[in-house]
């Protein structure tokens, strides 16, 4: 599936936003949202599904904890469970409506436990073992963060650097590598851990989970490598992931 270039420009300006405003989507954005969801169900097999209205499920003290507050649509992370590497793909998938969003003018925000599972299932429309695995809410948003947005910011941050996730020799590599572990960097990951590392690998670029200990490892791997993958090909190469002996390669 091709990149689209905007998506690169996107990934300086997302950040994550939980707290939202009274304000309907736009018809057309919509429906730009739908197309994507389209293309990227029909390439990975995936059911990803936009749900307009799910505010039950995702907002308010009891559905999120207070975390999530006034937004009342989401995207549905579906897959079927035997794809292999289907939350891995979520996430690749996943990260691509978050980007293109962003290019919008929406906030989004990745959500793994902290929603209401059966209130928001309830508007999915689930083919045989198909899961629901996260959801990333989605709408408008303040232009100031909140309150509660700057402290959960603050919490989350990680100074991570590019020698703390690639795990090679970092002298004289090649530019697109570089740009590429800078824009992994700024992927968005639950509790902003950024488990996954990268390593040079048989003159291929090897992407891997480096702990787990928060269940949302396979998706945060695949948010990753999108964004790798966007930041070597701002650097003119442009190359896809393979899966190959249990291995995520790039070239």
């Amino acid at each position: 599936m091709e990149l689209q270039k905007h998506w690169k420009n996107s990934i300086d300006r997302r950040t994550s936003r939980r707290t939202y405003i009274d304000q309907d989507i736009d018809d057309m954005d919509i429906l730009a949202i739908l197309k994507l969801i389209d293309k990227i169900n029909e390439k990975s097999s995936l059911n990803i599904q936009f749900i307009k209205d799910g505010e039950e499920g995702i907002s308010g003290f009891k559905a999120s904890y207070g975390m999530i507050s006034g937004v009342k649509s989401f995207i549905a992370l579906v897959g079927n469970n035997k794809i292999e590497n289907f939350k891995q793909k979520l996430g690749y998938y996943g990260e691509m409506i978050v980007l293109e969003a962003t290019s919008m003018g929406l906030g989004t925000c990745w959500v793994g436990g902290t929603y209401d599972n059966k209130k928001c299932a309830s508007h999915i429309k689930f083919n045989e073992e198909d899961e629901l695995v996260c959801i990333i809410v989605i709408g408008h948003t303040p232009k100031e963060l909140s309150i509660k947005e700057k402290v959960v910011k603050k919490l989350n941050k990680k100074n991570k650097k590019l020698e703390d996730i690639l795990i090679s020799n970092k002298n004289n590599i090649c530019s697109w590598i570089e740009s590429g572990i800078e824009c992994a960097l700024k992927s968005p990951s639950a509790l902003n851990k950024k488990e996954t590392s990268y390593e040079i690998y048989e003159n291929k670029i090897k992407a891997f989970i480096s702990s787990k200990n928060y269940g949302y490892e396979e998706i945060d791997l695949g948010i990753s490598m999108l964004h790798f993958e966007l930041g070597a090909e701002s650097k003119g190469y442009k190359g896809n992931w393979h899966y190959k002996n249990g291995k995520h390669l790039f070239h």
